[in-house]
């Protein structure tokens, strides 16, 4: 048993408490847009990174809470470096934009403010990478992946942009979790490529004139095989499902509008309640896990409810889009 998870658990579990709680979030549905909403922000766990901000910015007060998870997880776990599996997709994410920049020309500066500082590596590193031609240095195959995708960038295949960067940020994530061995980041990483897949297959269904790619990623509990119809993918779902209907809305508003907010919203919670329930082991690395995912889940929340409000959104429909399963009470 790894009795050296036994501290760095307990504190990730008291500091979990500090999260937004159901009455926080009533307190913020009430309030109103502009200077009320600003005034109840300042009232929840948020206040200390609104302050930190220019103009009391809640983007970046957000992503400031975020970025404090992450070193806090990496100070306080036996092993911080496993916890990189959580990381590596917003490296992928500013890969994208680096990719995408490099078409227009443009400056690190002129595109910094769409990255994103939750990555193994700060975007200015990464971006100093690519155009150095350097990037498999910090991790096998990024140049390559990264040079292809600009190609596909140059020629317009956005969406092939997103494939082979899919396929190069799974394969890091597999790497890393293999390597390190650690039993509940298996798991996690391998939960998390069974959600991406069904994500993937349900998008094929819906558009089978769009050869999209990559079809499917190795390394889940899924085979290819599983998937091939869709009675396949919907027994798939069922299978992994939490609670009884636990995809039914969320695959019901993809199929009828082709947006994926839902569904991706989902595949988030699902992930929340493995953690959740792999917590109960003092001895794991799954609470560390879970406390990043609380923590982002809070922020969801608040980003659901700020933009909700500003958008003149009812509190029916800004309720709709909450998720209160794993809010501290």
């Amino acid at each position: 048993m790894q009795t050296s998870y036994i501290y760095s658990v307990s504190r990730t579990n008291s500091l979990a408490q500090y999260l937004l709680t159901k009455t926080d979030i009533e307190r913020l549905l009430v309030a109103e847009a502009g200077t009320d909403l600003q005034s109840a922000l300042k009232e929840t766990y948020l206040a200390p990174y609104v302050l930190r901000t220019k103009d009391g910015n809640i983007t970046e007060a957000i992503e400031h809470t975020l970025i404090d998870a992450k070193k806090i997880i990496h100070s306080i776990a036996p092993k911080g470096d496993m916890f990189r599996v959580l990381w590596v997709q917003y490296d992928i994410h500013n890969l994208r934009v680096f990719a995408k920049a490099r078409v227009k020309n443009l400056t690190f500066e002129e595109c910094e403010s769409y990255t994103s500082f939750r990555g193994i590596y700060q975007p200015s590193t990464l971006f100093a990478a690519a155009e150095a031609g350097s990037l498999s240095q910090l991790q096998t195959g990024w140049q390559e992946a990264f040079d292809t995708a600009v190609q596909f960038a140059e020629a317009g295949s956005l969406d092939k942009v997103d494939g082979v960067l899919d396929e190069v940020l799974f394969a890091t994530i597999k790497r890393i979790a293999t390597t390190l061995g650690d039993s509940f980041i298996k798991k996690y990483t391998s939960a998390a490529i069974d959600i991406y897949n069904l994500k993937s297959r349900l998008r094929t269904l819906k558009y089978p004139e769009v050869a999209f790619t990559p079809g499917f990623i190795l390394g889940g509990t899924l085979t290819i095989e599983d998937l091939e119809t869709t009675e396949g993918v919907y027994y798939a779902l069922n299978k992994i499902s939490p609670t009884t209907d636990f995809w039914k809305e969320a695959v019901e508003a993809y199929q009828s509008t082709g947006n994926s907010t839902q569904l991706d919203a989902r595949g988030n919670e699902y992930l929340l309640s493995l953690a959740k329930k792999a917590s109960f082991d003092m001895f794991s690395s799954s609470s560390l896990v879970l406390y990043y995912l609380q923590c982002r889940q809070a922020a969801a929340n608040i980003r659901t409810i700020v933009v909700g409000k500003n958008s003149g959104m009812s509190l029916e429909e800004i309720r709709a889009n909450l998720n209160f399963a794993y809010v501290y009470e």
